[in-house]
């Protein structure tokens, strides 16, 4: 399965506190939706005028309405400012299927850099009007290791007046990463570089908001999570072969459902270490999957601590060895069994403030999402 890594770096413009150029990033199961706006002048005018853009792409992108036909509706509806006093933006927005294949739509904004076999290259655009504006349109396909350059023109426009007419251009950032990927530097470190190149161009100042963006192209670290019975027990065999059918690592929270996969796959379990308290659910052992715990409040626990830097987790308590899991993998994919626990509704279990298993998968997807993972819930 592909994944779409997306690191940015960016850095206001001189004596600027907020930002004028906006990324946002989303990702389903079927491509991975990326945005960046950059607003007209600096500082706040700039950041409001590109947080608007970003967010009327995107809301176009939830309504289904294509990658083409939303980036023109609004650059035709730019046309405006070029006589109001309404907010402006340039905007490239990308939509990266999960073969790889993608298509960008640029307004007023730098062209896409495409990395392939370790070299960069302009994207070649092809350019039509809409309306009063003109969009330019490029497309191709990521393979592993391949990548995505995205810069605003804080970047292309570096070093205006100090060597360069117009900036270094979109060449200029071709030939720098080009010459950095030749000393074996990390694709990944791209976006960094390019932005600290920037302002070194520039007489060492950032003399326009600066952003770059790499989306990469990497194999995604899966983990597959079954938790709770099925509401119907007729379907304990299809949620255990489904969930076993996953590629990646794979976890199974609550006693009673890691005897649903025991008995359904002909495995065995068998306690690990048993609890002694709520602070210290107990673990099981069953060969072929990567960890057996208890349920809801392992859970809960995770909850708690997943946004925790993992430098700081040690390892020593299940909740935080599955927050470990959780913040290596890429694409999780929860399968929930709907039968209601009645012990869940115990007074015990709402003094310590101890959520319904549905709920904490839900918080816990909530999370995850927010750290750009690609995330799949599934109820039975």
């Amino acid at each position: 399965m592909k994944f779409i890594d997306n690191i940015v770096k960016q850095q206001s413009k001189q004596n600027q506190i907020v930002c004028g150029d906006v990324c946002i990033c989303e990702k389903t199961m079927e491509s991975t939706e990326f945005v960046l706006c950059d607003g007209i002048g600096s500082g706040v005018y700039a950041n409001i005028a590109a947080i608007t853009c970003a967010s009327r792409l995107t809301e176009l992108f939830g309504k289904g309405i294509s990658l083409r036909r939303a980036s023109e509706m609004i650059a035709d509806s730019m046309h405006r400012a070029r006589n109001e006093e309404v907010p402006f933006s340039a905007f490239c927005a990308v939509r990266i299927l999960n073969n790889g294949q993608f298509a960008v739509y640029t307004y007023e904004a730098v062209c896409p850099i495409l990395i392939k076999d370790g070299i960069a290259t302009a994207l070649k655009q092809h350019f039509h009007s809409t309306g009063s504006e003109t969009i330019g349109e490029s497309f191709g396909t990521l393979d592993f290791g391949d990548g995505l350059i995205i810069c605003s023109d804080g970047v292309s426009e570096a070093g205006t007046g100090n060597g360069y007419s117009f900036g270094i251009e979109v060449q200029g950032i071709v030939d720098f990463i080009n010459s950095r990927l030749e000393q074996q530097v990390s694709m990944h470190d791209l976006p960094d570089e390019i932005v600290r190149m920037s302002a070194k161009v520039s007489r060492d100042m950032y003399a326009d908001d600066t952003t770059c963006a790499l989306l990469g192209c990497r194999e995604a670290e899966q983990l597959t999570i079954m938790s709770g019975p099925p509401a119907i027990k007729a379907r304990d065999r299809m949620c255990t072969l489904r969930f076993l059918s996953k590629p990646g690592k794979h976890v199974v929270c609550g006693s009673t459902t890691a005897d649903i996969v025991a008995r359904e796959s002909g495995k065995s379990v068998r306690l690990l270490s048993e609890s002694t308290s709520f602070g210290s659910p107990p673990e099981y052992y069953m060969d072929g999957i990567d960890m057996v715990t208890e349920g809801a409040i392992l859970l809960n626990q995770a909850y708690n601590i997943l946004d925790v830097n993992p430098e700081n987790y040690t390892g020593d308590s299940a909740a935080e060895r599955f927050c470990m899991l959780l913040h290596k993998a890429d694409a999780v994919t929860f399968i929930v069994g709907g039968a209601v626990n009645n012990a869940h509704s115990d007074l015990l279990f709402k003094q310590m403030g101890i959520k319904p298993r549905i709920e904490a998968v839900r918080l816990i997807a909530e999370q995850l999402r927010k750290m750009g993972k690609l995330i799949v819930e599934e109820y039975y």
